[in-house]
């Protein structure tokens, strides 16, 4: 198998779980932030390197900056509903 390709398992709940050694290999960190782009039946996973708020519109296809904080604002809400009050 190619090192650049994994196969995973979609658990029941859609959720996908990265393989350590790529986290390990990218600098992927719990709570670390990530951006998807779906092309066709592709799924493009990149690490964020900076909060998407900091991108300017021409480091983005047009588009991806909206989803883009889409995601990050249900990633946010999604890890709230995680934490005890």
């Amino acid at each position: 198998m190619n090192s650049n390709v994994e196969n995973v398992d979609v658990d029941e709940k859609g959720n996908i779980a990265l393989p350590y050694k790529i986290c390990e290999k990218i600098g992927i960190h719990p709570q670390g932030k990530l951006i998807i782009v779906v092309e066709d039946e592709t799924l493009v996973i990149s690490k964020q390197k900076r909060s998407v708020f900091d991108l300017q519109p021409k480091e983005v296809v047009t588009g991806i900056l909206k989803q883009a904080l889409i995601f990050e604002q249900k990633m946010d809400q999604a890890g709230k509903k995680d934490m005890p009050i």
